[in-house]
């Protein structure tokens, strides 16, 4: 079986694993993917571990929420791997990149390859996406309840996650950029609020 025929079971197996999941679902995985091609061709990485990974990564949230996602996912991406004769040093690779993805729990990357992942990831959770998957997350898990004085800091707690966080020289450009936008919108909603407490 050739690599692509590999990652198009993996993707079929992650569409079954993600359906019905809104903030970290297939959309998620299939943009941090292309964020992982991107930052990978820049930074000569193993194409073929960054793709299964990416695919895989979040695969363990519907199963056991966000918190300790991570490890969850790394355990059932090895499993998939294994059952698909996939090569033990492979299997060893993507399970670390996966493990260490997460900015909230997991070791350090110790790869090129985790640095990227964990770095497509943050980047998907930054810019004009970041903002809607923030306020959606919000809604899904109850931190946030839709009240529009409450975005302010909900909006200051996705730039405190995501800044100084980025391994790859090509993230800390493109990042830079998402954070600023953010930062942008932030002041031009706060303007707003202020005007419209003095109607």
């Amino acid at each position: 079986m050739d690599e692509e025929d590999v990652e198009r079971r993996i993707f079929d197996l992650v569409k079954t694993y993600l359906e019905g999941e809104s903030v970290s679902g297939l959309d998620h995985t299939l943009r941090v993917q292309r964020w992982c091609e991107l930052i990978g061709k820049v930074e000569e990485a193993d194409l073929h571990v960054l793709r299964v990974a990416a695919l895989l990564h979040d695969v363990g949230v519907p199963s056991v929420g966000r918190k300790r996602h991570f490890e969850e996912s790394a355990l059932m991406a090895e499993k998939q791997l294994e059952e698909m004769s996939f090569p033990k040093e492979k299997i060893d690779q993507i399970v670390h990149v996966i493990r260490a993805h997460s900015r909230f729990g997991g070791p350090k990357p110790g790869t090129k390859e985790a640095k990227i992942l964990f770095d497509a990831d943050v980047l998907d959770s930054i810019g004009a996406v970041g903002i809607v998957r923030a306020i959606g997350r919000g809604l899904v898990e109850k931190t946030f309840s839709g009240d529009v004085d409450e975005a302010p800091q909900l909006l200051k707690k996705v730039i405190a996650d995501s800044e100084g966080k980025f391994h790859t020289e090509e993230a800390k450009k493109i990042g830079a950029g998402y954070l600023r936008f953010i930062e942008r919108f932030l002041e031009r909603l706060k303007g707003e609020l202020s005007r419209s407490s003095l109607l």
